[in-house]
């Protein structure tokens, strides 16, 4: 009697986890974040009497940091540092540092204290040691992380090319628990070099939000959520995560 062959199951990998917050509208998302990273950083506030907030940059945010400026909190306790920083002047039209200025450092978070990435010096290689040094001892750990996303799957400066000459520098980049907590960066993707933090402290904060709209990069997030093979830095960030990252998404 010929045996019957036996059923083989595929069992589906589940996504990575991810808590999830929708709105309509990058005006009702910009409010709702803005409220809950102040509530945060009264929380830190009242725990330790400081508090330590890295933003990240591009055209997304910038409702969400003019609203997080009118939130009522002891802004003069609060250090806000960039998660990533092109390497530009301060008043350049690509600088994280002047779109930070520009949007967030007005009305109640003017007393807030800024501490940047970007120094005066022809790369940011030149400049890593000192600004690791300080961002490692005034600047972490972290209360609070805000995290974007390109279409291409990166986050902060974490690109999909990172460490395709070197790749201790992928490493170093999206270890969840390495001990560099900056990095020099350089990509194809962009023209200029960068400065950013790494997943290791980014990872440092508590509170760790992704804000991203539309529907592109949603489906971007998406695929890279649930396929394991994927090499996107967005996934190392989710996979990575102590917890798992809220998100603040709207069409």
């Amino acid at each position: 009697m010929k045996m019957q062959a036996e059923r083989l199951t595929v069992i589906e990998p589940l996504p990575l986890p991810l808590h999830e917050k929708l709105f309509d509208d990058g005006e009702q998302l910009a409010l709702a974040l803005a409220r809950q990273v102040a509530a945060d950083l009264r929380a830190a506030l009242a725990r330790h009497g400081e508090a330590s907030i890295a933003l990240s940059g591009g055209n997304t945010p910038k409702r969400f940091f003019q609203l997080l400026s009118q939130q009522t909190l002891d802004w003069a306790r609060v250090t806000v540092l960039p998660i990533d920083e092109r390497w530009v002047p301060a008043e350049h039209p690509r600088s994280n540092e002047r779109l930070l200025r520009e949007h967030l450092f007005q009305n109640n978070a003017a007393a807030a204290r800024f501490l940047p990435l970007y120094r005066p010096v022809e790369t940011p290689e030149m400049a890593l040691m000192p600004v690791l040094t300080k961002i490692a001892n005034e600047g972490l750990p972290l209360d609070v992380a805000v995290l974007g996303m390109g279409e291409d799957g990166h986050t902060a400066s974490l690109f999909p090319d990172l460490g395709h000459d070197n790749p201790a520098l992928r490493e170093i980049g999206l270890q969840p628990r390495g001990r560099a907590p900056v990095m020099s960066v350089r990509t194809a993707a962009m023209p200029e070099p960068r400065m950013t933090l790494t997943l290791s402290a980014i990872f440092t904060a508590p509170a760790l939000y992704l804000h991203i709209e539309g529907e592109s990069k949603r489906a971007v997030l998406d695929a890279a959520r649930s396929d394991p093979r994927s090499t996107l830095p967005i996934r190392a960030a989710l996979a990575g995560a102590p917890n798992a990252p809220t998100l603040y998404w709207s069409p």
